[in-house]
């Protein structure tokens, strides 16, 4: 349906180059800031930042962070340390040089980070920025380039004045800088993990330039009405009315029509799934101009909201905004290569091994410490490409890929025995060999994760105290039951690093091996009847 406006889309763009911002010096594109608890009210604060490599380098960033509003001073401040060099990005094919430069230049990934102190507040706000954003076509002005996250760390609970928890925030598996051909449709993930298990809810959201201020957007090229397609017979496309970009429609897009001659309708072809943050769109328009104009760049937000269960009741526990970037490009005749649309499902092993085919996006259960295999496959109509199967940046702990070739690969899950009951998502991207840059498509695989050691099996089930937790160099509790007991001591993954046994009065003492990770570690009795999570710090 999309063809029959390809003619009308085509005069739009010619009449919409005056939307073409002014170029600029500016460079960042894209980033969010997460954090990580390590105990005793303290977190590591991680930026993650990407600019356009033909642009300067960053300049040094500093965290805020304050707990009183956006008109109140901040009461924690640190500079970020960057972490490692920087990584260029990978969507250019890797025989291609000099891509600084041009139309279409590539983006350079900067990660830092920084340990802070953060009493337990009902909300905290982290946030860093930078007068760096560069011109885009759906904001009015380049303003400075604002990233926050927040953290509520005092949760409210009926007869106190607030029970303080600790939170880790969401991670998300994908990079916020896109490349999109125009004319094509295009999968772009924005899932995250949690090592909470917390339950994640995702939106759209504005670019902000600074705590509580969002960017203004700019008029949107073509602002609706009807459409005479053809006289005769009478057929008439009827736009919707867009004066501005928006949130939800923050790229110049197709349409999807729906409904036959004398009338059809349109809808910005700018889909989001709200559960798992995944974004469907196909841009419209591409003019040939130098990276810096932004004639072909569009910045939008993906924030993830946490919500934890405390008390029969869900309660918010902290937020994740992350800036992406779209940069439109003209692909030629290359068509993307699609995942799916099933994948089969291998578990058990030997003579009890099954096979179960299904729809790419149905939920795949999984007991934890168990693994499951599944085959993906992938297709693509230039058939003298190579497909690969990645996992991209994906965050969720105990996943694997292997690429089998044919544009087939095998992911196998083995949920760690301390993963939280709950969904997980994992992003799989597929990418051809086209110069000079690769055709992509992300499909989201998800499991349900049941039978985990942090479960509630029983009502006989308890979780035991551990002090001091995190610690360092060695951590002791005491049983819930007397007697000489043996415990089976795990990391993250489910894999055994050591077997301790208690004293006749049921007291544990554990001191790690030399070199051992830091980490999450479970401690648990035979059976699994007594549990008790263990964060190890690495030693100063």
């Amino acid at each position: 349906m999309l063809k029959s406006l390809r003619f009308f889309l085509l005069l739009l763009t010619g009449l919409s180059l005056w939307a073409a911002q002014p170029a600029a010096a500016s460079h960042l594109q894209g980033g969010d800031l997460t954090y990580a608890a390590l105990g005793n009210n303290r977190y590591r604060v991680t930026l993650h930042i990407y600019r356009d490599c033909s642009g300067i380098l960053p300049s040094p960033f500093t965290l805020e962070c304050r707990n009183g509003g956006c008109n109140t001073a901040a009461t924690v401040t640190a500079p970020f340390v960057q972490v490692g060099a920087a990584i260029a990005g990978r969507q250019y094919c890797a025989t291609l040089t000099g891509i600084c430069g041009g139309t279409v230049t590539n983006s350079e990934a900067y990660t830092y980070s920084v340990d802070v102190t953060l009493p337990p507040a009902a909300h905290w706000v982290l946030s860093t920025s930078q007068s760096a954003r560069p011109s885009t076509t759906n904001l009015a002005a380049p303003g400075d380039f604002y990233l926050e996250a927040t953290l509520n760390s005092l949760v409210p609970v009926g007869g106190t004045t607030g029970v303080a928890i600790a939170n880790n925030s969401s991670v998300a598996s994908a990079l916020p800088v896109s490349y999109i051909p125009w004319n094509r449709l295009s999968n772009v993930s924005n899932n995250a993990f949690d090592a909470d298990g917390d339950s994640l809810v995702y939106t759209q959201e504005s670019p902000l330039e600074a705590c509580g201020t969002a960017a203004a957007y700019a008029p949107y090229p073509q602002p609706g009405g009807l459409v005479v397609i053809s006289t005769s017979p009478l057929c008439i496309f009827q736009t919707p009315t867009i004066s501005n970009y928006s949130a939800a429609v923050p790229v110049y897009v197709a349409y999807d029509t729906t409904g036959t001659c004398p009338l059809k309708t349109g809808t910005p072809l700018f889909h989001f799934n709200a559960s798992n943050g995944s974004i469907q769109l196909q841009p419209a328009r591409y003019i040939p101009s130098a990276s810096a104009v932004g004639d072909n760049k569009y910045a939008a937000v993906v924030k993830i909201t946490e919500f934890r269960r405390i008390n029969g009741s869900y309660v918010q526990v902290g937020t994740t905004r992350r800036e992406l970037y779209f940069v439109v490009y003209d692909c030629g005749t290359n068509t993307l290569p699609r995942l799916g649309p099933a994948v089969t499902i291998q578990t058990g092993t030997g003579s009890g091994s099954q096979n179960v085919v299904q729809p790419f996006g149905r939920i795949i259960p999984v007991l934890a410490g168990e693994p499951v295999s599944v085959l993906v496959t992938a297709s693509d109509a230039n058939a003298a490409q190579t497909l690969t199967l990645s996992l991209d940046y994906n965050a969720a702990p105990g996943t694997t890929l292997q690429n089998l070739g044919g544009g087939q690969a095998r992911l196998t899950f083995t949920p760690p025995l301390s993963l939280p009951t709950g969904l997980y998502r994992v992003a799989v991207t597929a990418e051809d060999n086209a110069c000079p840059l690769k055709g992509l498509d992300s499909q989201v695989l998800t499991f349900r994760v049941t039978g985990t050691a942090l479960a509630t099996r029983t009502s006989t089930a308890l979780a035991v105290a551990a002090f001091p937790n995190p610690f360092t160099d060695q951590v002791q509790f005491q049983l819930a039951t007397p007697g000489v007991q043996a415990l089976t001591i795990c990391d993250y993954l489910g894999r055994t690093v050591a077997t301790v046994r208690s004293q006749a009065d049921g007291t544990v003492r554990w001191q790690p091996a030399p070199g051992l990770p830091a980490g999450l570690y479970l401690a648990r009795t035979a059976g699994s009847t007594q549990t008790v999570r263990l964060l190890h710090n690495a030693a100063q």
